[in-house]
């Protein structure tokens, strides 16, 4: 017939130990803090997307097209339709500036062409778009998530080892007070 053993701890029962409900309580806070690191990723990742969207919108707001002269020939080359060549041009403030565009076909130094600058000043920087929004979006949630998921795991690591010192020590105690009444060293015969 099996014994009943008191304070043995069963699995479905109750928690015995101070340490047991200490765990059980940061579990569930950390729980709760991984629910709220995937709000603050969304969070975090809708601002990112909006910020993007705006500088697609300033960007397409700050853009001009202006008339550049080539400084080189282009000659068709045989690894492709367009090859850089360099231009110099005059942006919308009346600075001049000299740069590379990506041409077809065959034209001579000297050619007027259209080219089309961004707010700087710049030719052949390509004018952010709204998938580099959604990069910028996921890239924020992503390193949100996994900087505190892992901050997360770590403080559960944390408690778990605190926890099973403190569990150690006590058992330690408990053992020396039980052990000698166990092996029946401490039984006066």
């Amino acid at each position: 017939m099996p014994q009943h053993i008191p304070d043995r701890p069963v699995p479905d029962g109750p928690l015995r130990r101070r340490t047991d409900h200490v765990q059980s309580a940061a579990g569930w806070l950390l729980v709760l803090a991984s629910l709220l690191t995937l709000v603050i990723a969304a969070v975090g990742a809708m601002s990112a997307y909006r910020d993007g969207l705006d500088r697609v919108q300033r960007d397409a707001a700050a853009r001009s097209t202006v008339v550049a002269v080539l400084l080189d020939d282009a000659a068709p080359v045989g690894s492709g339709p367009e090859r850089p060549v360099g231009v110099s041009y005059v942006d919308q403030m009346g600075r001049p500036h000299v740069g590379q565009v990506r041409v077809t076909g065959r034209l001579l130094a000297g050619t007027p062409v259209r080219v089309e600058v961004d707010g700087d000043g710049r030719v052949g920087v390509e004018p952010p778009s709204r998938g580099d929004a959604v990069l910028s979006a996921v890239s924020v949630a992503i390193g949100t998530a996994l900087l505190g998921g892992m901050l997360v795991v770590l403080s559960w690591l944390g408690v778990r080892r605190a926890v099973a010192a403190r569990n150690h020590a006590a058992w330690e105690r408990e053992w020396r007070w039980i052990e000698p009444q166990w092996s029946g060293r401490g039984r006066r015969v």
